[in-house]
Formats: C-alpha cells, sequence, structure tokens
C-alpha cells in the first residue's frame, strides 16, 4: 500500500495516540488480559483517516511494538515473542477495527448514528479477532484446559462494558469533530 506524505503523517500521528493509549493503564493490569485505552485508538482512526490510512496506522502499531520497542499495553510490551501472547490477537482486531469503521462511514455518512454503530462494530471487530486468537494461544500453545465459556470469561465479560462505553466516547468525539473539519478524505481527496 502506497501512502502520500500527508498520509503517512496522519497515519503516524494516530500511531502515536496508539502508543500513548497502551500504556496509560500499564500499572492497572488484570491476570492475563490488560485494560487500555487502545480500541478507542483504533476507534479515533477508523473515523477520523480514510480506511487505508487508519489501516496502516494500527498496524505500524503493531510492528513497531513486534520490533522490539515497548508499545503494548502487557508484559513484555513488545518484541516478536509477542506473537505467542494470549492477547496478540486483539491488537490485530484493532487493525481490523480501523479499517472497517473507515468502511462502514464511508458507506453511511457521517452522522451520530453511523459513528456509533462504526464504533461499535469496531468493537466487535477487535473481539472477533482476539478471542478466537485468545482460545488458540491458550489451549494449543499453552496446553491449558480451555473452552469457549472460560475464553469469554477471561477475554470478554470484564471488558466488554468498558469498551462499549469507548465505542460512545469515541462516537461523541467522532460527530464533534465531524462538526469541526471535514472527513479527511474530502479534504486531501482521498479515495480509498
Amino acid at each position: 500500500m502506497k501512502l502520500s506524505t500527508r498520509e503517512m503523517v496522519l497515519a503516524g500521528v494516530f500511531t502515536a495516540l496508539a502508543c500513548c493509549f497502551a500504556v496509560v493503564f500499564r500499572l492497572v493490569q488484570p491476570a492475563l488480559v490488560p485494560y487500555s485505552l487502545l480500541p478507542m485508538a483504533a476507534l479515533l482512526a477508523g473515523g477520523l483517516l480514510p480506511r487505508r490510512v487508519a489501516l496502516a496506522s494500527m498496524t505500524a502499531y503493531a510492528l513497531i511494538g513486534l520490533a522490539g520497542i515497548p508499545v503494548f499495553a502487557a508484559p513484555p510490551f513488545g518484541g516478536l515473542i509477542y506473537i505467542f501472547k494470549p492477547t496478540f490477537g486483539f491488537i490485530l482486531g484493532f487493525c481490523l477495527a480501523a479499517y472497517l469503521v473507515a468502511w462502514l462511514l464511508e458507506r453511511t455518512g457521517r452522522t451520530w448514528i453511523t459513528y456509533l454503530a462504526a464504533s461499535i462494530a469496531g468493537i466487535l471487530a477487535i473481539y472477533l479477532v482476539g478471542l478466537p486468537y485468545l482460545y488458540f494461544i491458550l489451549k494449543f500453545y499453552l496446553g491449558q484446559t480451555v473452552n469457549v465459556f472460560r475464553v469469554l470469561q477471561i477475554g470478554f465479560w470484564p471488558f466488554i462494558g468498558l469498551d462499549l462505553l469507548k465505542a460512545v466516547l469515541a462516537a461523541l468525539i467522532l460527530h464533534r469533530a465531524g462538526r469541526i473539519i471535514t472527513p479527511e478524505s474530502e479534504q486531501i481527496g482521498i479515495t480509498s
């Protein structure tokens, strides 16, 4: 995917935002899956950037962490070993969420309801990737006895309420920002 200089800068801003959001809650860690503001970074990227730029921003975040820079929310905070962490699927989910939110908004327009619906869809996309990955790593890599209910208990129920709240907050921010600035794709003449 080839990006213009402006698109790279915009993607970089949201990559930096994701890095900042990841470290905010490092001190408040549950046993396996960390709380973080990362879902909001993915939703905001999708709501304010064209889909390929939004995808690039979250992909860059994942690659920076895999390169060893400590930007992930849970220990070891970075490095290739993170691929074998049960939570790495959620990081992949952020990529899908950013792309999906932008794609949905491109097709439905930008109103309070569409921002909210796209944000909720983005949250669900994170879980759609993250939960199966969590199950796979726990069961097949770590050899733990887990089932779907246990995975939901570990990676879904403690977080879904706060993540839906993040979706509402993201929708409010996006709706407000949409009144102040035109969608980025219209500003710079991009079609994804």
